[in-house]
């Protein structure tokens, strides 16, 4: 081996080529290749142009092979659709946004606004009907779906209704009294209190852990006070925690599970034990919390509404007297009125020239002028 060349051996070259084929949809640079078979060559050497470079571009060139360059820029391909993701997305945008659709479509969390991927189920999505889309997708939302955006219409709340409550809303026999329930609920989904709460998750599945909490909490309790939609708030917040605690008390006992086999572990056991039975009492806590606060909630409630419910009552006591009172009157003029025209109607008919001059057909006028 000279200080200008270098010749592969047979392991390197059957570590490139394994290497190589392990790729066949995205083939390595040649600086990644140089580590493979050259790990101790230092981080400046690890060139195309080094020595080491040319022994590897040698080796792949007489095998009809070219590897990436980092210098160089390599489009990436464009990605179809499959028929079955078109299918998933068809029948899913009218209940997940187009951020979850991407993330469910393709497995994989991670995916932003700029992937590839969203980009083009972003367009796919703009085929689609808007009458079955989750709303109607414009470029100017695009940014907004990395964070969280509130419900801003009827049709975005009933969505979101309908997500998360089972049997929630027939979209076709919406009522009065379902839109007054929307309306409020887009009111307590844009109070900075709320906005700020599910702004301070990170994890999307804690974000919708907190929205469907409180919207299964408020969205038919249009007569909140403000006072109570903080408190669903805290409340929606306590179910977030006591989730993470449940996740944390399952990695605890796997922990548990593992060091419990060897003997090193066992002294590890006992701080792990004492570490789950301290989040199984916080865990306890945080349920009791969430008990009281419910109970507190919907005893307001329950006595606001049944002091309502007297004060109808009573209004509907009075309109029901005024009602009755007024139809005793009427009915008393009316009996008054025909009494009165019975009474006339006797009077004439009492009159017999009147009754001999109608038989002749002579009237009054004719018998007094001849």
């Amino acid at each position: 081996m000279s200080a200008k060349s270098i010749d592969l051996d047979e392991n390197q070259q059957l570590a490139l080529l394994n290497e190589w084929n392990n790729r066949p949809d995205d083939p390595p640079y040649i600086k990644e290749l140089i580590e493979l078979v050259f790990p101790e060559v230092p981080e400046d050497k690890r060139d195309g142009r080094s020595k080491y470079g040319r022994a590897v571009k040698k080796f792949l060139a007489e095998k009809s092979l070219k590897a990436k360059v980092s210098h160089k820029y390599y489009p990436k391909e464009k990605i179809e659709l499959t028929e079955d993701q078109k299918e998933f997305i068809t029948n899913n945008c009218g209940a997940m946004k187009p951020m979850e659709l991407a993330r469910v479509t393709f497995d994989d969390p991670t995916i932003s606004p700029l992937d590839l991927r969203y980009k083009v189920l972003f367009d796919f999505l703009k085929t689609i009907n808007n009458k079955v889309k989750y709303s109607d997708v414009t470029d100017e939302e695009t940014a907004a779906e990395a964070g969280y955006s509130p419900p801003k219409s009827e049709a975005r709340a009933l969505v979101r209704v309908n997500k998360y409550v089972y049997n929630g809303i027939d979209k076709d026999k919406v009522t009065t009294k379902i839109k007054r329930n929307l309306y409020t609920l887009i009111g307590y989904m844009h109070t900075f209190r709320f906005l700020h709460q599910i702004g301070t998750y990170n994890i999307e599945t804690d974000r919708e852990l907190f929205e469907s909490s409180f919207v299964r909490y408020t969205w038919d309790k249009p007569d909140l006070t403000q006072e109570e939609v903080d408190q669903y708030i805290v409340l929606s917040a306590e179910v977030v925690i006591a989730s993470n605690i449940q996740r944390r008390v399952e990695r605890l006992q796997q922990l548990l599970d593992r060091n419990a086999e060897d003997t090193e572990g066992r002294r590890m056991a006992m701080s792990l034990v004492e570490a789950i039975n301290t989040a199984q009492t916080e865990y306890n806590q945080c349920v009791n919390r969430q008990t009281k606060l419910l109970n507190e909630l919907k005893e307001k409630r329950s006595h606001r509404m049944s002091k309502m419910m007297q004060e109808s009552a009573s209004i509907l006591n009075l309109v029901e007297l005024w009602k009755d009172e007024e139809s005793r009157h009427k009915m008393i003029k009316i009996a008054e009125l025909r009494k009165k025209n019975v009474s006339k109607e006797i009077e004439r008919l009492t009159s017999m020239e009147e009754i001999k001059s109608r038989i002749m057909g002579i009237s009054e006028e004719e018998v007094l002028n001849g």
